[in-house]
C-alpha cells in the first residue's frame, strides 16, 4: 500500500529492491539501519557505530529484535532491578525483559553491570537464547559450543570477530540482523515470528519500517511533534522545516526521528463512491478516484451519514494519496491554479438530451483535476485557470498572467528578493497544456526572465507558495534519437500524386544526403561544425536546399515540386526511452539525425520536433560531462545508446567510457532557460 513511501525512505540496496533509509541514517549499513528503525539503537548510538557494545545496549538490541519490543513502554519505571540499574534508567525496561526471558542474567552480587563491554561469545550466547536454543544440549562447553552453533546457523556472517574480542555497536546490530534470517529452535525462520519479510535471503527493511510507523495524524493549529526530527520529508521531498500547519497530514518514526508531512488535497463534488454507498472504500472527486484510508473518512462519506455522490468535499491526502480526513461545509473551500490540458463536450441524457463540457486541468500541487463547466464556455489547452471549490461546487475561470523575475539562490529557497515557502508548488507548462511539477532544487542558480513566469501566488508571510512557469526546464519535451536520417524525404503519403517527385527526392537523398553513421563520424572528427549543423537543421526547407545545392546538376523536374513536398507529413522512426517508436506527423520537421526533442500536446499529438545540438564528450561525471573546458549538466533521465552498423542499442552509462568509445552528447539549446542539459548520449565504439 505504501510502496512510494518505502522507495523514499530507505537507502539500502537489497537483493531485488533499492530502498531508501531516512537521511538521519543514510550513512549506516543495513544492520544498523534496521536496528535504528526497530528501536534497538538510538540515533546517537547509531551515529557512533564503532564504539564498544555494552551489556545494557545488548539488552536493548535483543528486545528490539523480539516480539517484546511493543511492550517496552508498559514496563513502568518503579522499583530497583539490580543494585546498579534503577527502574527509571533508560535501559531498565530492556534489561528487565532480557532477564525475565532468560536471554541474559545478572551477577551473583545482584548487579547487572550495564556498562560492561560484551565479547563475541557472550553476545552469541544471548542471541541463541533469544532464538530458543537450549545451550545445555549443544556439543562442547562454553564458549566453543556457542560459537560453533552461531557459526553453523549463520549468526556470525559478516562478523570478522574472534573469541574474546569485544563487539562494537555495529557488530552487535549485525549479529541481531543475522538472527532474522536463521531458523529458531523450533525450525521456523525467526523473521516470520516477528512479521518481518525476508526476500531472497535478505531482510525487507520496508516491512520493518511500516510496522514501526505512527500515523496518519491530521495537524490542528499549533500542533507540535513529540520530538525534534532530524529528517523531514514534505510531500516526499527532503525539507528543512518540520512546521505543521492546520490540516497537514503527518506520520513519524520516533526511533529514527523522522517525520513525513503531506499537504496534498483533493476538492470538489463527489461523482462516485465504491463499492457501495453505505460502506465506501473509494471516492471519486474531480475525475480522480482515491482510496479511503481511515474509518473516520469512510464514515463521513457513507450514505448512512448523509455523505456520498453530490457532496462537496475536500479530501486530506496522506501516503500514496490515501484519504485520511474529509472536510465539508466552509472547511471544504479551496482554490487551485493550473493549466488547461484538454476540454471536451459529450452528450448527457439525464433529463433530456444536453451537452456536458469537462475541462481537465493540471494543477500546481501535482494533481490533475477534471471539472464540469458551462457548455458555452471556451477553455483552450494551455490556458491558465483557477479552480474554486465552495459549498456550491466547482467552478473554473481563466486568470491573467502575473509575472516576476530574478535569480534563484544556490539553495533554491529564494527567487530574487522573494523567499520561497517551504511547501512551494512549482509547475512547468507548455503552450500545448503539457505540465509537470518540479523540485525547487532543479532551479538552483537559474535566472528567470519576466516571460518565464506565467503566474505566482504568495502566502500570508509574503513567500511564494505557487509558481507556474513557461517551458523553463525543457523537461516537458520528449527526447530520443532519430533512427534513419533519410526518413525526412523517403517517407511520404502513399496517396500522393507526386510519385515521380517522391522517387526523385528519395533518389536524391540516397545519393547526396549523408547517412547517420556519416553524420556521427563527421561530428566525431569535427567536420560538421556547430554553425553548419544549426544552419542545416534550422528548417525542412534548409535541408531540401542543402540537397538541391549539393546535387544541382540532378534537380531537373524536382525543384518545382519541393514546396508541395514540404507541406506533407512524414513518419519518423525513433528510439525513445529505449523503445523503437514511429512518430506520425502532418508536417515535416527540421531533424535529420541523432538526438531530437519532440513537443507534444497533453493528448500525445506531435506538435513540434527540434534537432538537438551535438557535442563531443571528453569526460564523464556523476551528473555532468565535459567537452574541452565546457561542462554540461546531464538530465536525470538521460538516455544512453550504442550506435553500431546502422542501429541504436539502448544501454546504460555504466557500460561505456571515454577510453573505448567516442561519446556524443546531444543537448537542448532551443531556448529553455533552465535547459541546455545533455538529454541523449550516443556511444560509438572505437576501432
Amino acid at each position: 500500500m505504501r510502496k512510494r513511501l518505502c522507495s523514499l525512505l530507505l537507502a539500502v540496496c537489497l537483493a531485488c529492491t533499492m530502498l531508501v533509509i531516512p537521511a538521519s541514517a543514510s550513512g549506516y549499513n543495513t544492520a544498523v539501519q534496521t536496528a535504528l528503525i526497530l528501536g534497538g539503537l538510538t540515533s546517537d548510538q547509531a551515529a557512533n557505530p564503532e564504539t564498544s557494545l555494552t551489556r545494557g545496549q545488548l539488552a536493548q538490541l535483543l528486545v528490539a529484535f523480539s516480539p517484546y519490543r511493543e511492550s517496552v513502554t508498559s514496563q513502568g519505571t518503579t522499583g530497583t532491578l539490580f543494585s546498579d540499574v534503577n527502574g527509571s534508567d533508560a535501559l531498565a525496561p530492556y534489561i528487565r525483559i532480557a532477564v525475565q526471558q532468560g536471554w541474559m542474567s545478572g551477577y551473583t552480587d545482584s548487579s547487572f553491570r550495564p556498562d560492561n563491554t560484551v565479547t563475541l561469545e557472550e553476545a552469541c550466547a544471548a542471541v541463541l537464547n533469544l532464538l530458543g536454543y537450549d545451550v545445555t544440549t549443544l556439543s562442547g562447553t562454553f564458549p566453543t559450543a556457542q560459537l560453533n552453533k552461531a557459526n553453523e546457523l549463520g549468526l556470525r556472517d559478516d562478523l570478522p570477530c574472534t573469541q574474546g574480542e569485544i563487539l562494537t555497536v555495529e557488530q552487535g546490530a549485525q549479529l541481531l540482523y543475522n538472527a532474522l534470517t536463521v531458523q529458531n529452535a523450533d525450525g521456523q525462520l525467526y523473521a516470520d515470528t516477528l512479521g518481518i519479510t525476508i526476500t531472497d535471503g535478505r531482510v525487507d527493511v520496508s516491512s520493518i519500517l511500516m510496522g514501526n510507523l505512527k500515523g496518519p495524524f491530521v495537524a490542528a493549529e499549533g500542533t507540535q511533534l513529540p520530538f525534534t526530527p532530524t529528517a523531514i520529508y514534505r510531500n516526499e521531498e527532503v525539507s528543512a522545516s518540520a512546521q505543521l500547519n492546520q490540516y497537514d497530514v503527518y506520520y513519524y518514526n520516533e526511533n529514527t526521528q523522522t517525520v513525513w508531512i503531506y499537504t496534498k488535497k483533493a476538492a470538489g463534488r463527489i461523482t462516485a463512491v465504491g463499492p457501495s454507498a453505505s460502506a465506501p472504500t473509494t471516492v471519486t472527486v474531480a475525475g480522480t478516484e482515491y482510496t479511503i484510508g481511515t474509518s473516520s473518512a469512510a464514515s463521513v462519506l457513507s450514505s448512512l451519514n448523509g455523505g456520498g455522490v453530490g457532496q462537496v468535499v475536500t479530501l486530506l491526502l496522506g501516503m500514496d494519496d490515501e484519504v485520511v480526513r474529509v472536510l465539508t461545509g466552509e472547511q471544504a473551500d479551496q482554490v487551485f491554479y493550473g493549466v488547461v490540458q484538454t476540454s471536451s463536450r459529450s452528450l448527457v441524457e439525464n433529463n433530456g438530451a444536453d451537452v456536458l463540457q469537462s475541462v481537465t486541468v493540471a494543477c500546481s500541487d501535482g494533481v490533475t483535476r477534471t471539472v464540469n463547466v458551462d457548455k458555452d464556455l471556451n477553455f483552450p489547452a494551455g490556458w491558465l485557470v483557477q479552480i474554486t471549490v465552495d459549498e456550491n461546487g466547482e467552478s473554473v475561470e481563466s486568470i491573467d498572467e502575473k509575472s516576476t523575475s530574478g535569480t534563484f539562490n544556490d539553495t533554491a529557497t529564494a527567487l530574487g528578493n522573494m523567499t520561497l515557502a517551504d511547501n512551494v508548488e512549482i509547475l512547468d507548462t507548455t503552450a500545448e497544456g503539457v505540465a509537470g511539477t518540479i523540485r525547487p532544487s532543479r532551479l538552483a542558480g537559474v535566472t528567470l526572465k519576466g516571460d518565464d513566469v506565467r503566474y505566482y501566488t504568495t502566502n500570508e508571510q509574503g513567500e511564494i507558495d505557487r509558481l507556474i512557469l513557461d517551458d523553463v526546464t525543457g523537461d516537458l519535451w520528449t527526447y530520443g534519437v532519430l533512427d534513419d536520417v533519410r526518413n525526412l524525404v523517403n517517407i511520404v503519403d502513399d496517396s500522393s500524386d507526386t510519385t515521380t517527385t517522391t522517387d526523385s527526392l528519395s533518389s536524391l537523398a540516397d545519393n547526396v544526403l549523408p547517412s547517420t553513421s556519416e553524420i556521427l563520424y563527421s561530428i566525431i572528427d569535427g567536420s560538421i561544425v556547430s554553425i553548419l549543423w544549426e544552419s542545416l537543421t534550422s528548417s525542412p526547407s534548409s535541408i531540401i536546399s542543402y540537397l538541391l545545392n549539393v546535387a544541382s546538376d540532378n534537380t531537373s523536374g524536382v525543384l518545382s515540386s519541393v514546396l508541395g513536398y514540404l507541406g506533407k507529413g512524414a513518419n519518423y522512426v525513433c528510439y525513445i526511452d529505449g523503445e523503437n517508436t514511429t512518430l506520425q506527423t502532418s508536417v515535416k520537421y527540421p531533424v535529420i539525425a541523432g538526438g531530437i526533442a519532440v513537443g507534444k500536446s497533453a493528448s500525445g499529438t506531435v506538435k513540434s520536433m527540434v534537432q538537438l545540438m551535438p557535442v563531443m564528450v571528453d569526460q564523464l561525471g556523476a551528473a555532468s560531462v565535459k567537452s574541452g573546458d565546457t561542462r554540461y549538466k546531464t538530465a536525470d533521465d538521460m538516455q544512453v545508446y550504442l550506435w553500431y552498423k546502422g542501429q541504436y542499442f539502448p544501454t546504460t552509462l555504466s557500460q561505456i567510457n571515454t577510453e573505448d568509445y567516442y561519446l556524443i552528447g546531444w543537448y537542448d539549446n532551443f531556448g529553455c532557460t533552465a535547459g541546455n542539459k545533455i538529454r541523449v548520449l550516443v556511444a560509438v565504439q572505437k576501432d
